[in-house]
């Protein structure tokens, strides 16, 4: 009886200091704001584009929220992307702004950037676990959607500048053929990296006496060499013999079009000139 009686007066005295113990309240996962969203570069030539994307990570619940370790996807056109946040206590009811970088493929995502560089909007969603630092034991949080919203660029694409190169450039006699050899060098500043192609004629006196075709592969922000050769007849150039020593003026013209296969392209004037020698 008496064992009966303590075990009874233990099982009540535990029921209330269960009663008194404060109980852990379940977490909220938090939630994530597109802060800023920025193309940083599209390259065809190593098949992947990279975005700025600043996040603003909110915590609903009304304590801190020491997160640690996340096991994420980003989710981009038909691209799937390992997302990591890193290790942060958002206070209670509060947010961290966290800046991250995104590489995606072009070959999973090319409809996707095709339309960023159109100025319409994609959307990008962010889901997965996450693990909060509330007591002895990490709370697992999720699986939760951190992150679903579109984003859009603001492309302003500026035209490449040429210049001349003359030490790339020469003048050359064959029978009654003068090969012209026109060096030069463009610089691309744009976040794009494409191809330059299509047709230019070279204009002498006024007059165009040739055509060849430009091909030249830029890589983002970046400057390139390029070389054209212009067969001519001897009779379109009066005094080329003479000008093989003199110096040729010359001018290269022609719309050509900046290009990423099957994702974007834009018309461009390409005109150079300068004397060779």
């Amino acid at each position: 009886m008496k064992k009966a009686k303590w075990l009874l007066g233990s099982v009540v005295l535990l029921i209330l200091l269960a009663g008194c113990l404060p109980r852990l309240q379940e977490p909220l996962p938090p939630r994530a704001q597109v802060q800023n969203f920025q193309l940083l570069s599209v390259d065809p030539f190593s098949d992947n584009a990279q975005f700025a994307l600043d996040l603003k990570i909110s915590n609903p619940n009304n304590f801190e929220l020491p997160l640690l370790e996340s096991t994420l996807t980003l989710y981009f056109g038909d691209a799937r992307i390992p997302f990591d946040l890193p290790r942060m206590t958002i206070p209670a009811s509060g947010f961290e702004t966290v800046p991250t970088r995104v590489t995606v493929p072009l070959a999973a995502s090319a409809r996707e950037v095709q339309r960023l560089l159109a100025g319409e909007t994609v959307r990008v969603r962010i889901t997965g676990k996450m693990k909060a630092e509330l007591g002895p034991v990490p709370v697992t949080l999720g699986p939760f959607t951190l992150l679903d919203e579109n984003v859009r660029v603001d492309l302003r694409f500026a035209a490449p500048s040429f210049k001349l190169a003359p030490e790339r450039s020469s003048l050359a006699l064959s029978g009654s053929r003068l090969r012209v050899t026109v060096g030069f060098q463009v610089t691309n500043p744009n976040p794009l990296g494409f191809y330059l192609r299509g047709p230019v004629q070279l204009v002498i006196a006024g007059r165009p006496v040739a055509s060849a075709g430009v091909d030249l592969p830029l890589r983002p922000r970046q400057s390139g060499m390029g070389e054209l050769v212009f067969d001519v007849n001897l009779s379109e150039v009066p005094g080329a013999a003479a000008a093989v020593l003199a110096g040729l003026q010359v001018e290269v013209r022609g719309g050509v079009k900046a290009e990423i296969p099957g994702i974007w392209q834009q018309g461009l004037d390409l005109l150079l000139g300068g004397r060779i020698r």
